[in-house]
């Protein structure tokens, strides 16, 4: 259910070719033959007509659907979209009515989607190719969904979502290419169910799963995206339907996908969600918030990607648990990696050279790819700080490593924690088979580490070039090779 603003993604393709005009059939006939481009030429899809001022442009899947259909069986509204030029260069694109969306193959999958209302509004740049700014709202969404699978187990999954709405920025890119895009995406109220039913005698276990959260904001941003060759690009896709007709232009093919290239410059999300609650037959827990964040690189030479997670106010089913467990178990916990020093413009343009109708590569031309995609042999994996939060203790951990194929890792990393005491006292109370194994483990830990203030300890962890791996500076390899 994160597919609406994709809308709003969808006219920016189909407005990119419109051209100022008054209302007349002879400019929606110009209109319609632009926005083929794009859709193709499938009859009765793609509808244009003056209307007033402006322009109603009809797009149904209909004649898609029939065209595609084997034992599957669809249905989707006809979507209906009004263009009206504003006279500087710009277009106004509208859109308001109810979504619906059913199909259906026998014995495998169904699926129903409905909204109530959906609405858009967009300023679409003629020179920038992209929709200046944009809103959209989709209210009342219901979703259903059961899969089938071969030995008979059913999967329902079923979404409830009393509002999502989204807005989007761009403006030429600061860097002289392409669009810097933004967007924000919030949608309240959603309420997830999963029911798993095995099949007959097959042995497998039910699922019951009920989800809600309260609400879900993203931020997404986008520097430098090569609109314009994303247009190239699709508009190529459309033109060579089939296999054969695709295969009979490799080199236009590679120029536009290097005139799309790298896609973006930087491309970076953030995302929020706030009051979760998960209830199953055997127990129910939450929390009180899920932020995640990511940043990419596009197809360029200092290739980078992060990606983070954290977890605040988190509740498990602690009814179901023996006593011992609840104060070990996070009520935070976050994650934060980074991996940078490849490169993916070299191989991708290695690809391109090669690549031709029958190409196979072999482990030669595998060598050459993976040396393009590693120069120095190697990335870096960053952590930033991070670790978990429970009601005994904290473990916390920092550091970097290089690592590649043929070497060793070699770095430094940083753990600590605090409240190791308490967690000792949690695990002496846990039946002899657990408390056999991890106590003791926990105090050889301990016995490693150096005090680091009040209560608090920190082990120091180097790897180094020749395999070596040490603990605050104590050889553990060398004691892995005495026992």
């Amino acid at each position: 259910m994160t597919r609406f603003p994709a809308v709003a993604a969808l006219l920016w393709i189909v407005a990119a070719p419109l051209s100022a005009a008054p209302a007349t059939p002879e400019g929606a006939a110009g209109i319609e033959a632009a926005l083929r481009a794009y859709l193709g030429q499938t009859p009765g899809v793609l509808s244009v007509v003056p209307e007033g001022d402006g322009y109603s442009v009809t797009l149904d899947p209909a004649p898609w659907i029939a065209a595609a259909r084997g034992k599957a069986a669809a249905e989707i509204a006809p979507l209906h979209f009004a263009l009206a030029d504003n006279g500087d260069g710009t277009w106004a694109v509208t859109a308001g009515e109810p979504v619906s969306v059913r199909a259906n193959v026998p014995g495998a999958l169904s699926f129903d989607l409905a909204v109530a209302s959906f609405t858009m509004d967009c300023t679409f740049d003629t020179a920038l190719m992209a929709c200046r700014n944009a809103t959209s709202t989709a209210n009342g969404i219901a979703l259903h969904q059961a899969m089938t699978e071969p030995d008979g187990t059913v999967t329902d999954l079923s979404y409830r979502i009393a509002r999502i709405a989204a807005e989007t920025m761009a403006v030429p890119a600061a860097s002289g290419s392409g669009a810097d895009t933004s967007m924000r995406y919030a949608a309240t109220d959603v309420a997830e169910t999963v029911r798993v039913t095995p099949a007959a005698g097959g042995g497998g276990m039910p699922l019951d799963l009920d989800i809600a959260i309260a609400s879900y904001d993203v931020r997404t941003e986008a520097l430098a995206l090569q609109v314009a060759g994303l247009h190239t690009l699709l508009a190529w896709f459309v033109a060579h339907p089939s296999e054969a007709a695709a295969n009979a232009d490799p080199e236009g093919l590679k120029a536009a996908i290097r005139g799309a290239l790298p896609l973006w410059s930087a491309l970076t999300g953030t995302g929020e969600a706030r009051e979760i609650s998960v209830t199953t037959p055997v127990g129910s827990g939450s929390a009180e918030s899920v932020t995640f964040g990511i940043d990419m690189s596009g197809i360029a030479a200092d290739g980078r990607f992060r990606e983070s997670l954290a977890v605040k106010g988190l509740r498990l089913p602690a009814e179901i648990m023996p006593a011992w467990v609840p104060p070990l178990l996070p009520s935070e916990a976050s994650i934060d990696v980074a991996v940078s020093g490849f490169d993916l413009a070299a191989p991708a343009a290695l690809f391109l050279d090669a690549v031709k109708p029958g190409f196979q590569p072999d482990e030669a031309f595998d060598a050459r790819m993976l040396a393009a995609l590693l120069p120095e042999g190697k990335v870096t994996v960053t952590l930033a700080p991070q670790g978990v939060v429970t009601k005994s203790y904290t473990l916390d951990y920092e550091g970097a490593v290089d690592a590649g194929p043929g070497r060793m890792p070699e770095g430094r990393v940083t753990v600590g924690a605090t409240g190791i005491d308490a967690a000792l006292e949690a695990l002496n109370a846990a039946p002899e088979d657990v408390r056999s194994g991890a106590v003791p483990g926990v105090m050889m830990l301990r016995g490693l580490a150096k005090p680091a203030g009040v209560g608090r300890f920190v082990w120091d962890i180097e790897m180094t070039p020749d395999g070596k791996v040490t603990v605050n500076g104590m050889d553990m390899s060398a004691l892995a090779t005495m026992q």
